[in-house]
């Protein structure tokens, strides 16, 4: 390992670990750039322990760590999808560009033969929380998918494609003849005509939500991987895990503090806003700057109210926004249902879900956690 991936692993400073260094703690081969320079290489199996160490001596929190090159995480601010930047993703393609790059693909190409014609065709129709439309989806199609139980990579990779196509009919009733993902489910959520700017607005908002490296949901559909639960299955695990108010769900609580701020009513600034602030990272969340940006060519009246709320926020909490208040505020400016963020987050996270479970599907069977019991 480098010594910037070291100290990212351990999340300490570059001057820390080389402290570390000097203590003894962490071992150090020094090498030769094809420059000629010296640079400091660092025992992999080492560092994963010395991290899982440190990790056991914070009270309550458990860290785990898994080697993945999905998407790589930055505390400083900054993701990367397969080593490339998320900016960089957002200016030159699609949605369906980069997830074909995270599942490591020529093309998005979902079965069309397992795709319903119609949302009639699916069996929940609810008013109230749209997501669970997707995960019905989900599951109905893998019913009659003939190949469920292969574990191959172009096996999950279709998955994952048809699992996105599948939710998309069943939230807005259109094919893939109708459009992009971006393209339906802009105009089934916005109350006003589709232009060229919301349609790129909601194509950000997708590509930026396809992974954020090992999250609660994350790890819920690699447990399921690595019991060998086929490709559907796994993805639907990681479904159900981010539906709570602590992942996607939480996108909804930050539609509704928004909204309180527009309308001046009092907020509850005694305790964390949703929208704002991150486990991971130290500053701001690059998918907020990214996507808040998209958003100001839709209503940019909004997003100086909402930059408004950022300050006020940071003066008395000293926390950044994340992603949350980004799709809250993307909400607020098509005047679509609450619930718009979720069902984005949802189907674009299905990708991120499908790449992780084709990492983990070889390992079988080592996630098997322990359990600390106080009984003797």
């Amino acid at each position: 390992m480098t010594a910037d991936e070291a100290s990212a692993a351990l999340g300490v400073r570059k001057q820390t670990l080389y402290a570390y260094v000097s203590r003894g703690l962490v071992p150090r081969d020094v090498a030769h750039d094809p420059d000629g320079r010296r640079v400091s290489r660092f025992d992999r199996s080492h560092i994963v322990a010395l991290a899982a160490e440190r990790s056991r001596a914070r009270a309550g929190v458990l860290t785990v760590l898994i080697e993945s090159d999905v998407s790589a995480l930055d505390p400083e601010g900054r993701l990367a999808f397969r080593g490339h930047s998320i900016a960089g993703l957002v200016d030159r393609g699609s949605f369906e560009d980069a997830a074909a790059l995270v599942l490591q693909t020529d093309g998005y190409q979902p079965q069309p033969a397992l795709i319903p014609e119609s949302s009639d065709a699916l069996p929940v129709k609810t008013a109230g929380r749209r997501s669970d439309a997707i995960r019905a989806a989900v599951l109905t199609v893998a019913a009659t998918d003939p190949d469920r139980g292969s574990t191959s990579a172009m096996h999950c990779v279709s998955v994952a494609m048809t699992a996105v196509e599948a939710g998309c009919v069943a939230i807005t009733g259109l094919t893939l003849e109708s459009g992009s993902v971006a393209t339906r489910l802009s105009s089934a959520f916005a109350r006003s005509a589709t232009t060229p700017a919301l349609v790129r607005c909601f194509n950000v908002a997708l590509t930026l939500l396809i992974d954020h490296e090992l999250t609660a949901s994350t790890l819920a559909t690699r447990t399921a991987a690595s019991v060998q639960a086929d490709p559907w299955m796994a993805i639907l695990a990681g479904q159900c895990a981010m539906s709570g108010p602590r992942q996607a769900g939480a996108i909804q609580l930050a539609v509704d503090v928004l909204r309180r701020w527009l309308d001046g009513t009092m907020l509850d600034w005694g305790n964390p806003l949703p929208g704002f602030g991150h486990r991971v990272y130290v500053g701001p969340d690059p998918r907020y700057e990214l996507l808040i940006t998209e958003v100001a060519q839709l209503d940019a009246e909004l997003v100086r109210r909402v930059e408004g709320l950022c300050i006020e926020v940071a003066r008395r909490q000293s926390r950044y926004p994340n992603v949350d208040l980004a799709l809250a505020a993307l909400t607020v400016a098509v005047d679509a249902d609450p619930d718009c963020g979720e069902v984005l987050f949802t189907l674009a996270r299905t990708i991120g879900l499908a790449a992780h479970a084709i990492e983990e599907y070889p390992h079988r069977l080592r996630l098997r956690m322990r359990a600390l019991t106080s009984h003797p």
